[in-house]
Parts: C-alpha cells; structure tokens; sequence
C-alpha cells in the first residue's frame, strides 16, 4: 500500500515538474524593455519661458517680442550659472 503511494506522489511530483518547466510553444521569454532615458532639458531653458526658444532660432528669424516671465530677474545672492 505504501508503495503505490509512493509511486503516485512520485508521478505527480515528476509531471508537476516537467509541466513547470516546459516550454508551452510559448518560445523564448521575450527580453525586458529598454529603460527609457529622459535627456537632459538644455541649460539655455532655464534662464526663462521663452529664452530657449529664442536662442535656438537662426538668425534671419523674426525677432521675439519679450513677454512677462520670458526674462527672469537676476540674483547676486544664488549659485551661479554654471556654463558648460
């Protein structure tokens, strides 16, 4: 009796086993996705809403009329600009 029991847990141990590991004509785990890498915002954004903007324009452009918060004040108490 106890070796029919055995034998029976023995099988159901083995296809448990074999079930887990098998393929399932799933094919190969696909690959984890790239981490998605943010660049840096340009250093000539921080110096107001629109400086970038007009910065980066070329220079037959139309000039930028300036607006509020296009220019930001100036602080000679902070860490200054660092330009690289």
């Amino acid at each position: 009796m106890n070796d029919r029991i055995y034998r029976i847990g023995f099988v159901l141990l083995a296809t448990a086993t074999l079930a887990a590991c098998g393929d399932n004509g799933a094919g190969p785990a696909a690959p984890p996705p790239a981490p998605v890498v943010v660049p840096p915002a340009p250093q000539e954004n921080a110096f107001g809403a629109n400086f970038g903007t007009a910065f980066r324009a070329s220079d037959t452009a139309t000039p930028i009329t300036p607006a509020d918060g296009d220019i930001i004040p100036l602080s000679l108490t902070t860490e200054p600009a660092r330009i690289s």
